[in-house]
This record gives structure tokens, C-alpha cells and sequence, in this order.
């Protein structure tokens, strides 16, 4: 996705918020310098938004790993949470009338546990939003496009996870899709990243018995810049599944016209205006 002006200031805040939870305020100084530096030096209207937020991480490593012993345990216990939901969830998914009709509550529910916001966050994600949709509360998220028959005749998912918690929800997604006969291939970051979903946290949920492969990424999937390994998975797939924000942002024109389904909370209005749904709505949408 190429960036709006908004895209500049967000990405300060995102990543310096979640990059100062354990720094001393002297540090905290050369911590926004660095990340002011890759924005002056590489913000401009042909960047992609996801490439340029690898770059502005990748110039911070230190302060990453340092954040590491903050989102330890806020990982722990949001995997916790998301666990204590997953039969819940399954029942719910399992009541839809038809295979399509499962299947797309099972999107709903990866969809709706989208719910990291974009500055730091201070608490474990409950996921309020899939409590609602499972109690009967909640309006399920927009859903645009075929996505099941898309899905139906996908012979290899490229899947590519956000955070930690929410990967549960992903898990029975994934279920869904394997029961279709998809070969999946997973995409996590390498520890640590922030919040984001990593082997440890995929493995938290059987998901490295699910899958048929899972890869690590030290940020943002972008297919151009990716190693090796991963740009032959991607040649292979026939459908992509990503979620979250900055997945969005950096897959959006990048896909060479293959099918994805994206799933995410819309959460500021240039992905509101890329995207087509009003900012603070959840949606599951193909692109084709």
C-alpha cells in the first residue's frame, strides 16, 4: 500500500509507543530520532508502507529486544484468553447451516479478534468484540466478496498471522481451510516483535501440527523483499489470508493479481478510503 501523509505521524507513534515501555527517558530521545531518521530519509508518495515500517524497526533491533520482557507476559496471557473462547467459538462456527455458512463465521471471528489498537497497548486483549458475536450482541464483520468458493478452490493458502491471542482465532480458521484440502504455509514473525503472533505463540495453539509449513519473518511480509523460501511459497499459493493493519499495508498492490482475503479492524481513515468500509468496522474482504 502506498502511503497517505497520515501514514508518517502513525507510524511514529505505532512503533515508538510500543518501542519505549521499558526505555529511560535519555534513551528514549535516540530511540525518536531514529525512527524521525528513516521516515525523513525514506517517507514518499512510492514507498510501501510495510517495507518502510521493516526499515524503521529494523534501525531500532535493540530497543525491540528490550521491549521483549513488556510483551512476554502481555502474550501469555492474551493466548490464554483467546483458549478459554475456542470451544465457544467452534460450537458457534459449527451451528452454520452449511459449509460456506461455517466458514464464514469462522472468518467473522478471525476478523473480529483484530482488536490491537495502534498505540501501545496496557493490558492483555480480551477480545470483547468475539465475546459479543459468540453471546449473540455483536453485528458480525462485513463480509465483501465469495470468499468460501475462493477458499474452496485454493490448493495452497499463504497465511499470514498478526498477533498474538488472536492467532487462536486463526487456528480455527485454518481448521476450516484444511479441511478443504488446502496445503497452508504460516507466517510469523521471529521473536521478539512486539505483540505479534511468533512460532512460540502459533505452537501455543497446535498450530505447528496444523500446517504444513510455518515461516518467520523479522517484520512485514513483503513479497518483493522476502527470502528465498518464502517468495517460492508465495509463487505457489493461489490464495493469500492476512491480517491485521500492517499485513494490509504491506501486501495491498504487491500480489501480482493473486486472490486475497483480507481480515481487519479498519482503524484509520486512509485504509477506511483504501478498503471501501467506514474507519472502527471489522471486515472480511476478497480482492481479486
Amino acid at each position: 500500500m502506498k502511503p497517505d501523509l497520515e501514514c508518517a505521524p502513525c507510524l511514529l507513534k505505532w512503533v515508538y509507543e510500543r518501542s519505549e515501555v521499558l526505555v529511560s527517558e535519555k534513551k528514549r530521545f535516540q530511540l525518536i530520532k531514529r525512527i524521525m531518521a528513516v521516515l525523513s530519509r525514506e517517507f514518499s508518495p512510492g514507498v510501501n508502507v510495510g517495507d518502510l515500517s521493516n526499515h524503521i524497526t529494523d534501525s531500532i533491533h535493540e530497543f525491540l529486544l528490550q521491549s521483549s520482557k513488556y510483551y512476554g507476559e502481555h502474550k501469555l496471557k492474551s493466548n490464554k484468553l483467546a483458549k478459554e473462547l475456542l470451544s465457544t467459538s467452534r460450537d458457534f462456527i459449527e451451528k452454520g447451516e452449511t459449509p460456506e455458512k461455517k466458514f464464514i463465521r469462522a472468518c467473522c471471528l478471525a476478523s473480529a479478534s483484530n482488536v490491537a489498537p495502534i498505540g501501545k497497548p496496557s493490558e492483555a486483549y480480551k477480545f470483547q468484540e468475539a465475546t459479543d458475536i459468540l453471546e449473540g450482541k455483536g453485528l458480525l464483520p462485513r463480509v465483501v466478496g465469495d470468499v468460501f468458493e475462493v477458499a474452496r478452490r485454493a490448493t495452497h493458502v499463504l497465511y499470514l498471522a498478526d498477533n498474538a491471542g488472536e492467532i487462536g482465532f486463526d487456528s480455527l480458521l485454518i481448521a476450516k481451510i484444511k479441511e478443504m484440502g488446502s496445503k497452508i504455509t504460516l507466517i510469523v514473525k521471529e521473536g521478539p516483535f512486539f505483540e505479534d503472533t511468533t512460532l512460540r505463540d502459533a505452537s501455543f495453539f497446535g498450530l505447528d501440527k496444523l500446517v504444513d509449513e510455518i515461516s518467520t519473518t523479522n517484520g512485514f511480509f513483503v513479497p518483493s523483499k522476502s527470502k528465498p523460501s518464502q517468495r517460492k511459497a508465495f509463487k505457489k499459493s493461489d490464495l493469500l489470508i492476512s491480517k491485521g493493519t500492517g499485513n494490509y499495508e504491506a501486501l495491498k498492490g504487491e500480489v501480482n493479481a493473486k486472490n486475497v482475503i483480507y481480515m481487519l479492524k479498519v482503524k484509520c481513515k486512509p485504509i477506511a478510503t483504501d478498503i471501501g468500509i467506514d474507519k472502527g468496522n471489522f471486515v472480511v474482504k476478497l480482492d481479486q
